[in-house]
């Protein structure tokens, strides 16, 4: 079956055909995934507004540089992480 340019590509062409519980399910699931991303998001703007202020010269002495390692691996990680899951959307539609 094709789609239409103007349908959504989220679009379930058996959404009707399945009972209630199924449809429920799927709404339950839908509303997890919201919520769990709604408290990501809160957890993330909690952390961040609760970083102390660095000096950014301080990140170039030796004292510093552990700090710097751990924020680069850290978005490194970030990164990974991203295309992972990106990757896993990709192939799943």
């Amino acid at each position: 079956m094709t789609r239409s340019p103007r349908e959504p590509a989220s679009h379930d062409p058996y959404w009707d055909l399945d009972g209630a519980g199924v449809r429920r399910a799927r709404e339950q699931r839908r509303w997890v995934r919201r919520a769990m991303l709604l408290v990501g998001i809160v957890v993330v703007i909690l952390v961040v507004s609760r970083l102390p202020a660095i000096n950014p010269l301080v990140l170039t002495t030796p004292e510093g540089r552990p700090l710097l390692a751990g924020a680069l691996l850290s978005l490194l990680g970030v990164s990974v992480l991203l295309a992972i899951a990106r990757m896993r959307y990709v192939n799943r539609h």
